[in-house]
C-alpha cells in the first residue's frame, strides 16, 4: 500500500510510488476508485486522481484504492470479478441490487456480452437501488463497454 497526494496521475503513482510496472508487464488499465469507481484504459492515465476529475469519464475516485491492470489482464475479467463481489456483498434488501448484480454477473460470463441488455439492467440498478452499492455496481460494466469494446 502506498499513500500519495490527491491530484497525482496513475502514471505518476506507478512510477514514483510503486516502483514501476513489474518486469514483463505493461500498463493496460486501472480502477481509479476501488471496485465501484470504474475502469479506464492506460491511455487515460494522465487524468489527475481527484474529486470531480473522473466524472466526465464515467468514473469516480471513491475509496481512492487504485488498482492497476497489466496487458496480461482483461478489463472484462476484472469487471466480472467485481460484479461477483457486489453480488456477494448485496444485503438483499432491494430487488434491483439483489437480482441485478446476480443477473449482471451471469450475463457477463457470456463470451459475447449483450451490451443493450447490460445497459438496461445497469440503468435499472442505478435508478432503483436504495444504496450506493447497487447504484455504483454498473460502473465497471459501462466502462468496459465504453473503453474496452474489443474485449466484449
Amino acid at each position: 500500500m502506498h499513500l500519495a497526494p490527491a491530484g497525482i496521475t496513475v502514471k505518476e503513482l506507478i512510477a514514483e510510488y510503486a516502483g514501476g510496472m513489474l518486469e514483463g508487464h505493461e500498463f493496460y488499465a486501472y480502477l481509479p476508485g476501488g471496485a465501484s469507481g470504474g475502469i479506464l484504459p492506460a491511455s487515460m492515465g494522465d487524468i489527475p486522481l481527484d474529486f470531480d476529475t473522473l466524472q466526465p469519464h464515467g468514473c469516480f475516485i471513491g475509496s481512492a484504492a487504485v488498482i492497476v491492470l497489466s496487458k496480461h489482464d482483461k478489463a472484462r475479467d476484472a469487471a466480472l470479478n467485481m460484479m461477483r463481489f457486489f453480488e456477494d456483498e448485496s444485503c438483499g434488501q432491494c430487488t434491483p441490487c439483489r437480482v441485478g448484480t446476480a443477473k449482471a454477473a451471469r450475463l457477463m460470463e457470456a463470451p459475447k456480452w449483450d451490451a443493450a441488455l447490460l445497459e438496461e439492467l445497469s440503468q435499472a440498478m442505478a435508478d432503483a437501488s436504495i444504496c450506493g452499492l447497487g447504484q455504483a455496481a454498473p460502473n465497471p460494466i459501462r466502462c468496459v463497454i465504453k473503453h474496452f469494446p474489443h474485449e466484449v
